[in-house]
């Protein structure tokens, strides 16, 4: 993936953010709760806003990373950047350009607009799941895409990036049999303004898509998990996710995934290096479904990667048939 000079200052976070970490309550009455990791990683997320707020206000760029084509103000006085991710080196003339609008939440002037989160910017987490992809696809799925229709899913996906870079792979490999359908990749998140600003990145990339059909829709894991909403796909050939670990969601990734991907299919996951939750993530994918898991175990790959400053954990996990 092609990138600016990079910078450790911005280290990834979650796909939440909640500005009064620090000060976590309960709900009775506003009583203060024991602080947790997931505390620690909210204000870890704050100072990296923080720092995009000072660089928004002084004029500076916004981001070490992507090229900047526009930056501007919504007329409610968010800030938005256009940003392009060429997927392949300068050695390759033709290689496929996406196009993605960021909103940096913190640079709002009004704290309360938005969600106040990270998902309306591309992080490093992605940027090393993109190049998973770019470098291992015909490994992973090069032979199963060009013979049938993938159907695959991306949770947390913020802006898009990964679960778009796989669509144009996906376009691009093969083209399916009229009568079997296109490739399908489908984008999803919880907050209205993140799916709002994800549809626009969709529409705006449509053209590198070929024979994939890109789509977003919104997903809160917690009701999926809990019976209280269907899915808006499953038994899906792909799973994937960027800085999605942290806190108790490993716990939460490792079930939805062993409610959603079919057996013989893939989960691919980046996490950052030393991420809360790691470890109880791998336990729910290798949990024999004798002992109380969902379905199949996963068998899981583990491998490191360095993106943008920061040190990534890499999981590819094929589920057992």
């Amino acid at each position: 993936l092609k990138r600016a000079p990079t910078s450790a200052v911005l280290r990834s976070a979650g796909r939440t953010f909640r500005a009064s970490a620090a000060m976590a309550t309960s709900g009775d009455g506003g009583s203060a709760r024991p602080r947790t990791a997931e505390d620690e990683e909210f204000e870890e997320a704050d100072v990296i806003l923080a720092e995009l707020r000072r660089r928004a206000a002084t004029g500076e760029c916004d981001l070490p990373w992507g090229d900047t084509k526009e930056r501007r103000e919504a007329p409610d006085g968010a800030l938005l950047v256009e940003r392009t991710y060429a997927l392949g080196g300068s050695e390759d003339p033709g290689r496929p350009v996406l196009t993605l609008l960021e909103m940096p939440y913190s640079a709002h002037p009004d704290v309360s607009v938005g969600v106040n989160g990270t998902g309306g910017i591309v992080w490093p987490g992605a940027l090393g799941l993109v190049n998973l992809l770019r470098q291992r696809f015909d490994e992973l799925l090069g032979a199963a895409a060009a013979a049938a229709p993938v159907l695959a899913l991306e949770i947390g996906a913020g802006c898009g990036l990964p679960g778009l870079c796989l669509a144009v792979l996906l376009g691009t490999s093969g083209t399916p049999s009229a009568a079997e359908g296109l490739h399908r990749v489908v984008l999803t998140d919880e907050a209205e303004a993140v799916l709002a600003n994800l549809r626009r990145n969709v529409e705006a990339n449509v053209a590198q898509l070929g024979s994939c059909r890109a789509e977003v829709a919104r997903l809160e894991w917690g009701e999926l998990l809990e019976g209280e909403a269907a899915p808006p796909a499953e038994a899906v050939d792909v799973l994937l996710g960027s800085d999605v670990i942290w806190g108790h969601r490993g716990e939460l990734v490792g079930r939805l995934a062993r409610r959603l991907v079919r057996p013989g299919g893939l989960l691919l996951i980046s996490a950052q290096e030393g991420r809360e939750g790691l470890d109880v993530f791998e336990a729910a994918l290798r949990c024999p479904e004798q002992e109380g898991g969902e379905g199949p175990a996963f068998g899981i790959e583990v491998t490191q990667a360095h993106e943008a400053g920061e040190s990534l954990v890499l999981f590819v996990c094929r589920r057992q048939l």
